[in-house]
Formats: structure tokens, sequence, C-alpha cells
């Protein structure tokens, strides 16, 4: 036999024996899996002819795996206990540490310092408050009668046209919060003396006297129409004395053993109507006067409810006018009346 077969037979010889142990290894699997009692393996005499295996220390082992012999039951991959190779991760699913999270410049911690002591803000320069917006005051005008309002709020002035004339004007005022006066209601007609105006009234003579009086009593023979004035209803006791005397000028209440005539030229006034249905004082020549009472100056001068016709000396309106007047007086307006030519 020459050398080159003898070495190929070696090969051969050592391929099939490789398989053949492990042919036997897997027949005793299956054996035992069936339950079938192992049997010694038997080498195949067709192959001691053909198989022959040759070693040199200079050649790599290889192995030939022969096809399996008809004989030899050769057990399904499936029942080969071949180890999983190790799972190589998908390199998408690969655990790839995330890079460390640099902190926003925003978010890095500011240096700690030591705390300085709070100091006190700094004042702030003084801001010019605008003044508070001033309500505007009505302005009012100039009275038509010229005479003194001494702190009075409510005013009536009594205008005629000349100091002769028997008729004026006579209209009502409030005092304006921005000075002057408004007035108060419309004008009225008003009759005065049968002899007009005078600055020097008397008892011999029929005029109205000129100046400013103040209203502070007011009477009627009718009820009290709401005046806020001191009022009296008057009855047959009632008496206003125009004697010489200590009791000229006033108003007296006596019914008998009086100390004044019981008639002329005193007014017994329950029965002047329908001129005292409502009357208000004015203050010429009374204990209310800043003169006082003078004898003589003259007596009994009212405003009260006119008949159409000229007076003795008083101012006469007509009685609703009268009684919107007497409800608008008030003490506390301090109220005057102011007569003169305009």
């Amino acid at each position: 036999m020459s050398v080159g077969r003898v070495l190929s037979s070696c090969a051969a010889l050592l391929a099939v024996s490789g398989g053949v142990v492990v042919a036997v290894g897997m027949s005793r699997a299956a054996a035992q899996h069936d339950g079938t009692p192992d049997t010694p393996f038997a080498m195949p005499s067709s192959l001691d002819s053909t198989v022959a295996a040759v070693w040199t220390p200079s050649t790599r082992p290889v192995s030939i795996t022969p096809r399996p012999s008809p004989s030899v039951p050769v057990p399904h991959a499936a029942t080969k206990a071949v180890p999983h190779p190790a799972v190589t991760p998908h390199p998408s699913t690969k655990a790839t540490p995330h890079p460390a999270a640099t902190p926003h410049p925003a978010a890095k911690p500011h240096p700690v310092t030591a705390a300085k002591p709070a100091s006190a803000p700094a004042a702030r320069p003084a801001q010019a408050t605008k003044p508070a917006s001033r309500p505007v005051l009505v302005r009012g005008q100039s009275l038509p009668v010229a005479g003194t309002t001494s702190g009075a709020t409510r005013v009536i002035t009594v205008a005629a046209r000349s100091a002769g004339s028997t008729t004026a004007t006579l209209q009502a005022w409030n005092r304006a919060p921005g000075g002057g006066w408004l007035k108060r209601g419309p004008a009225i007609l008003a009759h005065v003396g049968s002899d007009g105006l005078s600055s020097h009234p008397s008892e011999t003579r029929s005029a109205t006297p000129i100046g400013s009086f103040t209203l502070t009593q007011a009477f009627g023979a009718l009820g009290n129409p709401g005046t806020g004035l001191p009022y009296f209803r008057t009855n047959s006791a009632d008496w206003w004395i125009s004697q010489p005397g200590r009791l000229y000028n006033t108003h007296q209440h006596c019914s008998v053993g009086c100390s004044f005539t019981q008639g002329s030229p005193n007014e017994h006034l329950v029965i002047e109507r329908p001129y005292y249905d409502y009357a208000v004082v004015i203050d010429y020549n009374t204990r209310n006067s800043p003169t006082g009472v003078r004898a003589g100056a003259g007596s009994a001068f009212f405003l009260h409810v006119t008949d159409g016709r000229a007076t003795a000396g008083c101012v006469a309106i007509p009685s609703s006018s009268l009684v919107s007047i007497m409800r608008w007086l008030t003490p506390a307006a301090h109220p005057r009346i102011l007569i003169g030519v305009a």
C-alpha cells in the first residue's frame, strides 16, 4: 500500500470514528428515551476497508461527517441537546448609558454668600399728589334791593319801581353755595302802602317801611299752615296795640279788664279777615329790631293776605303764595325781608 493511501485511510477512519461516537451517544439517548436496554454499538464491517486515520503532529484534525447508515437511527435535530448561543442584544435595544445631564445655566446653584444685613429701602422722593377735585360751587346773583342780610340764608325782597309805587315785586331767595343768591319760586305781585314806601313811617302815614328786617313771629285766624316760625292762632282775645304807651307795637292777649283799649287804634286781629288769615310779623320798630320800639314811628307792619288793594303800610300777597313762603321760612335760616326801590 502506498504512503498516500495509508494517510488518506487513516484520516477517513478518524472522521468515521468521531461520527460513530456521536451516533453511539445519540443512539443511547434514544434507547433510554423509548425504554429499550442499551446494546453495544458495533462498527459496520463495511467501514473497515474504507476508513483509515492518519495523524501527524503538523496536521489539525479534520472532521468528516458521513451520511448515516440506514441501519443506524439518527434522532431528530429537535431532540439534540444543543446549548443556545448567547443572546447578543440588538444594537437598537442595547442599553446605552445616557450622557450625564448638564444642568441648565439658569439652574446652576448660586454660590452661597454671607447674608448681608437688610438695609432700609431708599426713601423715594415725595410725589406731588393731585389735590382732590372740589365740587363746583354754584354762584348766585346779587339781590335787587340794598340792605344787610346779617347771616340769613333765606331772604324775601320787595322791590318797588319808585318810592311812590303801591305795588312791588316780591321774590324769595336762597343763599348760593358759591356766594350770591338763587331765586326760590316765581316772582309775586305784592301790594304795599297807599302812600308808597318810606324810610320814616309813622302812625299818620300809610307808608311801607324801607330797610332790612327780621321775620321771627307768625300768626293767623286759621291753623298753622306748616311754618317753622313760632305761630299762634288768633281768637277774640288777641290784639295788636297801636296806642301810645308801654305796650306800643306789641301783641296782647286779653278778654276783659285789659290795660289797653279794646278798639281803635288797636287792631282786633281775629276779625281782620281775609288779611290776617295768615300773617308774618315784620320786625320794624318792634322789640326784636336793633333800635327797639320808638313811640309814634309806626306799628302793626305785617306780610299778610291781599285783597287786591293797597294797604295801610303792610305787604300783601295772595294766600296760596303766602302759605308756600311760610312753609319755607324757618328760624334756623335767620330769614329777613328787604324792602326798597329796585
